[in-house]
């Protein structure tokens, strides 16, 4: 099992004052969470799972979380032959824009996993220019 740090739930300025982000004026649950692969799952009052996947690309700190909403209530078939779940997303940028929004999609394409990437800006720089400096080779 990997060793994780598992903290109390805070205050948004407790968890801040420790190093970690915050979102809203809320109680936040802090984790460290370990090098590797690792799901954190959370389930509502009322039964809604979803789950938040850590994944590194190969060994180390995770780099992208692949991100699964379960209870919906609709799947569409996986690679494997199997079933993952369907759910809407939208993401939100500057005045409130919504830039991204999946809910107006019909439901043999909608997203079953969205992936956020955790790479600095500096990173995705590189990474581009590796991929850039392949396809030309």
């Amino acid at each position: 099992m990997s060793d994780i740090r598992d903290l109390p739930v805070m205050t948004e300025a407790d968890a801040k004052a420790i190093g970690f982000a915050t979102f809203n004026n809320v109680p936040h649950k802090v984790i460290d969470l370990p090098d590797g692969a690792f799901t954190i799952s959370v389930k509502t009052s009322d039964g809604r799972r979803a789950t938040f996947c850590f994944m590194p690309y190969g060994e180390g700190a995770a780099r992208f979380v692949d991100i699964q909403f379960h209870d919906r209530g609709t799947t569409i078939a996986d690679a494997n032959g199997g079933q993952m779940p369907t759910f809407n997303s939208f993401c939100i940028t500057k005045g409130g824009r919504h830039i991204v929004d999946t809910r107006a999609l019909t439901e043999d394409i909608k997203p079953s996993i969205m992936v956020l990437l955790l790479d600095t800006a500096v990173e995705e720089q590189e990474r581009a220019a590796i991929l850039t400096a392949k396809t030309k080779a």
